[in-house]
Order: structure tokens, then sequence, then C-alpha cells
């Protein structure tokens, strides 16, 4: 299956998008949670699970995005959404999903493992931003190979 470019950036921007518009929500999630105080128990908890849901179901989605590129060499000479996002683009996530973290690690879990399942899913998350910033390592070809290592009992 061959894409084109303008189908490619069409896709990424699709991806983009959701990708905002979902941390969006998650953190008016937990403003309304923080402001509603009057909420049961029951609901909470709920709430407390769907968000740890969420977030594992968004790094699910990372994982399957960036991990084409390396999976299927084909894609990664051709310029498509399993590269990395835009700059700008890329800058956007990552300061909603610092946002996120912030009001994750502000909020009082009801269910501690909870709140230590959404943490780790965000940082897993936060890696994919930050290993945008580093640069691919350079291999030297002009060095030569050590001799072999020979046992002076030989």
């Amino acid at each position: 299956m061959k894409m084109d470019y303008a189908s490619a950036h069409n896709e990424e921007l699709e991806y983009i998008n959701f990708f905002q518009s979902f941390l969006l929500f998650l953190t008016k999630t937990f403003d309304a949670i923080l402001t509603h105080e009057s909420l049961s128990l029951e609901k909470s908890n709920q709430m407390e699970r769907n968000v740890m849901t969420s977030l594992f179901l968004l790094w699910t989605l990372h994982v399957c995005i960036f991990s084409k590129r390396i999976l299927n060499p084909k894609a990664s000479h051709e310029k498509l959404i399993i590269q990395t996002f835009d700059e700008d683009q890329t800058e956007k996530i990552f300061l909603l999903l610092q946002q996120l973290k912030k009001e994750v690690e502000q909020y009082a879990f009801l269910n501690k493992s909870y709140k230590i399942q959404c943490e780790n899913t965000l940082e897993q998350i936060l890696e994919y931003y930050h290993l945008k910033s580093f640069s691919k390592p350079i291999v030297e070809s002009n060095l030569q190979a050590p001799p072999p290592w020979i046992s002076k009992n030989y």
C-alpha cells in the first residue's frame, strides 16, 4: 500500500489533533474532579480508573505509531506519520503532557496504585517526545578495529 505525501500529512494532522484534544479533555477532567469535591467515593474511583485506562490507551497509540518506523523498513524511507511529528506540534503535545503530569501529581488519588500507574504511563509517553531532541549517533568508519585478544597461554 503506497501512501502519497498529502494523505500522510493529513493522517499526521488527525493524530496530532486527536492527541491534543484528548490531553485537553483529560486535563479538564482533573480540573473538574478537583473543583467538585462532592463526588461520591464510587464515582471518584471510577473516574480515576477511567483516566488511568485512557492514559494507557494513549500510550498504546504512541507505541503503535512510533514503532511502525522501526518495524517497517520501507516506511522509514518515506515521509509518513510514523516519523516524529512537526516540531511545533510536538512542542504543544509535550506541554500538554507536562501539564497533565502536574495535575496527576497534585491530585490525591483514592487508589494509590492508579496514581502510580498514571504517573508511570505519562513518563513513558513523554519519552517519545524526549527522544526527538537527541541526534542520531555518528559512526566513524575510518577507525580501525583493535587486534583480536589472544591468551598468553596460547
